[in-house]
């Protein structure tokens, strides 16, 4: 196997840890908002963000790295 595929499979199995933290944290952030936790759910709010970003950002450098190799 050659590395770009073991950093292909890296990068998958930081994308599943990274969609199965944002499930728990956006259904955290709706539990906030609905018990009125305005500052909690802010802060929440900016982490379910990010990790968005960072799951988008995983998956558009794992399939650059998929067309460089086709």
């Amino acid at each position: 196997m050659s590395d770009v595929n073991v950093w292909i499979d890296q990068l998958q199995a930081a994308e599943e840890q990274i969609a199965a933290t944002h499930e728990i944290l956006s259904t955290l952030q709706r539990d906030l908002k609905e018990a009125g936790r305005k500052k909690d759910t802010m802060a929440i709010a900016e982490v379910v963000e990010r990790l968005a970003r960072y799951g988008r950002m995983f998956e558009d450098m794992r399939n650059s790295w998929t067309e460089v190799d086709d």
